[in-house]
This record gives C-alpha cells, structure tokens and sequence, in this order.
C-alpha cells in the first residue's frame, strides 16, 4: 500500500530510522505485547517507550490489539504493530512510501466489524 499522505512519509522514515520504535514494532509483529512487556524485552527506558508507542499510535503504525486487566483492576493495552515491512524510494524529487499491513493485526479489527454488522442485522 502506497502512502500519499506526507505526513505518514515522514511518520514512517522516522519510525524506521529510531531504533527504539524500530525495536517497538519489530516486537510486536508477531505477538501483542503491553508496553511493560516491549519494553523489558527490547530494554528500552519507561518513559521513552510511553513516548515512541503514543506516536506510533499516532500515525497509525501500531494498533491497540485488545486490553486486560492486571493487578488492582487496571486496565493495560496490548499493542501490536500495523505494519509487517516498508520500503522507501526517493528518485529525483519524489519520495515512494510503500508499506504491507501486518495482517495479523487488521484481520481481528475486520472479524469486529462483521460481527457486529450482524449483531446489528438480527436486532433489526
């Protein structure tokens, strides 16, 4: 999928050029993880990791992927990243962002919306 959207360009270059959200979404491609679980893993710093996720999230590169709750009732999001690669082209003065979306990750937000297409169909 091409991105268009400048802003996403750069959104993109900058997660793959920064090696903890690099790290970030590397992590959770596979799996969804908490980000106290990305973070001990990839051994990145508390608050850098809140920051690198709030902006992936942003941008749309990394997906809330459901919620549990932990000890004392709270509530801790498990994150998994939107896109499985990228790639970038710069020729003359253009510059292609290409991405392929993590399947994974879309194919539980698509199950969502169809099941609740037909929740809403039965009641009607």
């Amino acid at each position: 999928m091409r991105i268009d959207d400048e802003d996403r360009k750069k959104a993109v270059i900058r997660a793959l050029l920064d090696d903890q959200s690099r790290l970030i979404l590397i992590s959770t491609m596979l799996t969804s993880k908490s980000i106290l679980n990305i973070r001990r893993e990839q051994n990145i710093p508390l608050g850098s990791a809140y920051r690198k996720v709030k902006r992936l999230k942003k941008f749309g590169l990394l997906k809330v992927d459901g919620t549990v709750l932990v000890e004392g009732g709270k509530k801790v999001e498990l994150l998994r990243s939107a896109i499985r690669s990228a790639s970038v082209q710069f020729d003359r003065r253009k510059l292609d962002v290409d991405v392929t979306a993590n399947v994974k990750a879309d194919e539980k937000h698509v199950k969502r919306f169809f099941t609740l297409k037909e929740r809403r169909e039965r009641k009607g």
